[in-house]
């Protein structure tokens, strides 16, 4: 493997495919020869964020993200754009073909789709020009088969369900190119926790004890929903809560971590990239006292919910309403495999944590229920969800929660990074054997 280049590619638009990427790189075997090489200008991330915080471009997001003929139509305009920029990726691509003169076989992984179009718009060209042979790895970050995700021409696109491949099957891509794994979470928040840090963790739910609930709150790379986060972290600062809050400085959350650093009980984090910001969240879970609770919306950071209570990243996450398709894509992942209450549940939770008495034996139920769900979805409003989430602490949900018993499932492990690399390296193997 010593001729074999691993080249991930990064693009400035939010900070998920950032995180999958990491984690990646977290299961990389020791020596192996890699570059992070960035694709794409930064309008592409104002894009993004314009599209995530503006209802009128959300709904618009939304609307030919899930109309098939409208989705066609804006799928093949974007990937026509992408082709043209074919000059500024063949670029990139020339400095790492300086720097590394004798590597012949790259394998490109890439966590954005824009990116995997990108790398195959110059496969060829990098071919005749340096004599480079390219492995498109296509890492899919969403449990949501989109018609952007059907990479044709990739040599392999990782799926997180098998759901998402037969997606992407019907949308054309061949089904020996899709391989399902679960998706991709760091190995090193996989780690077990020790006794003591388990037990600051059950200390913190303990509606009786002394210890204060911590909140970690990874404020999304668009920006979203900060009116909505500032409302809980008001509210429930003054109380029993403390909060570490972690994101991105720019223009659109300045103003947001100037506020909530004011109050009482709330830290903050702040990056100034997108991967120092990845970082600090991934720190986050190294604290003495780990947090026991993160609010987040179901964008990839949904995928925790694959980790257990006792794990280092196994928090228990509490999800905000999900902006555009592959979130509410992510809660039916959730969902499909009960790591989440149903509609049934969640009302009697919204009653139970409002003051309606339960009998015995229907307590008894809801508790058990609780210890098979890793996340919970809180209220649209955030004066409610503040209260909700007071009421799970004082009703011993979230405690309950800490027993959680896992479903039996090949989309339900923490080795999804081994799985992938696994299969990459088989590949890689394959290919030297034939050279």
């Amino acid at each position: 493997m010593e001729s074999t280049l691993i080249l991930f590619t990064a693009a400035p638009t939010g900070l998920g495919h950032i995180r999958v990427m990491d984690a990646l790189k977290d299961g990389l075997y020791p020596g192996a020869k890699y570059e992070t090489v960035g694709l794409g200008n930064v309008n592409a991330g104002k894009i993004h964020s314009l599209g995530s915080r503006i209802p009128f471009l959300t709904k618009l997001t939304e609307f030919y993200q899930t109309n098939p003929l409208a989705e066609r139509f804006v799928s093949k305009f974007y990937l026509d754009y992408l082709k043209r920029q074919k000059g500024e990726t063949l670029s990139y691509l020339s400095d790492v073909a300086k720097k590394h003169p004798d590597s012949k076989f790259w394998v490109v992984i890439s966590t954005h789709y824009a990116l995997a179009f990108s790398i195959l718009s110059v496969k060829k060209e990098v071919k005749e020009k340096f004599g480079v042979d390219i492995m498109l790895c296509v890492v899919v970050t969403d449990d949501s088969p989109q018609r952007v995700w059907a990479v044709k021409g990739a040599d392999i696109i990782f799926a997180p369900s098998t759901k998402t491949r037969d997606g992407l099957v019907k949308l054309g891509v061949d089904p020996a190119v899709v391989k399902v794994i679960s998706f991709p979470v760091s190995p090193r928040l996989a780690q077990h926790l020790s006794n003591d840090e388990l037990q600051g963790v059950i200390e913190q739910l303990d509606p009786e004890g002394s210890y204060p609930m911590q909140i970690e709150i990874p404020v999304s790379g668009a920006a979203v929903q900060l009116p909505y986060l500032e409302t809980i972290i008001k509210t429930l600062a003054p109380e029993a809560f403390q909060f570490t809050v972690i994101g991105l400085s720019s223009s659109y959350t300045v103003g947001f971590f100037e506020r909530i650093t004011k109050l009482p009980h709330v830290q903050t984090s702040i990056g100034t990239t997108s991967k120092q910001t990845v970082e600090l969240y991934e720190s986050l879970f190294y604290q003495p006292i780990r947090p026991a609770v993160e609010i987040t919306k179901p964008s990839e950071q949904t995928f925790k919910a694959i980790l257990k209570p006792r794990e280092r990243g196994g928090v228990i996450l509490l999800l905000t309403a999900p902006v555009g398709r592959q979130e509410y894509d992510n809660l039916n992942f959730l969902q499909r495999h009960r790591l989440m209450p149903n509609k049934e549940e969640q009302k009697i939770l919204e009653e139970v944590t409002n003051g309606r008495k339960l009998t015995d034996e229907e307590g008894a139920k809801l508790h058990y229920m609780a210890s098979h769900w890793r996340a919970i979805q809180l209220p649209n409003d955030p004066l409610k969800a503040a209260s909700f989430i007071k009421g799970l602490r004082k009703q011993r949900i979230l405690a309950s929660m800490l027993s959680y018993v896992s479903e039996t499932s090949d989309e339900l492990t923490s080795d999804g990074v081994k799985m992938i690399w696994d299969e990459i390296n088989r590949r890689i193997a394959s290919f030297n054997k034939n050279i």
